[in-house]
């Protein structure tokens, strides 16, 4: 058990210290907090000067909502829940198959360590958009997952950030069902 709360202590400190660079080293070309600021800026000017639907004011209905779902899930919904409920769910499910006698590699098809590196992110990129394709099949198929999903189909007015309103729930149940494959 002491593991399990030392994993979720180094998530939560780990990424916190993520966070806090991200937000206050302005110094560094790959700043993800600024640079979606920046992107989506930008992409709002391109809606503003080339607008879609003509008649759709500039603020439209729930813009400031969707740009708290655009913050909320990219940065602070990893710090509350995610990366300290994945690492340490990935680490239970690990200590699971070990103790049956079945590590986590002994269910590989292969090393993708031994492949060159193209073909590695190729198979990576496979798998991975499959997986999430047939992960969203089912929040829009079975019922309990549909509840979760329907707030990302709640918008009236699309926008910019209007893609990134989710129920925090569709992250878990993403990462849930990606990990398997990807381990």
């Amino acid at each position: 058990m002491d593991k399990y709360i030392e994993i979720i202590k180094n998530s939560y400190s780990g990424y916190w210290n993520y966070l806090k660079y991200e937000l206050f080293d302005l110094n560094h070309w790959d700043n993800f907090f600024y640079g979606l600021i920046v992107v989506s800026l930008l992409v709002w000017l391109l809606e503003i000067v080339f607008p879609w639907r003509k008649n759709q004011p500039i603020f439209r209905k729930d813009f400031w909502l969707d740009t708290f779902y655009m913050f909320f899930n990219f940065f602070l919904l990893n710090l509350i829940v995610l990366i300290a409920l994945s690492n340490t769910v990935a680490e239970f499910f690990n200590d699971i198959l070990a103790s049956i006698g079945l590590p986590i590699t002994s269910l590989q098809l292969f090393d993708v360590d031994e492949l060159p590196r193209w073909l590695g992110l190729t198979i990576f990129f496979i798998v991975s958009d499959f997986v999430q394709w047939n992960t969203h099949r089912l929040l829009h198929r079975v019922p309990l997952l549909w509840n979760f999903h329907k707030v990302h189909h709640s918008v009236k007015q699309m926008g910019f950030a209007a893609h990134l309103r989710y129920h925090w729930m569709e992250p878990v149940v993403y990462k849930s069902l990606l990990y398997i494959p990807l381990a």
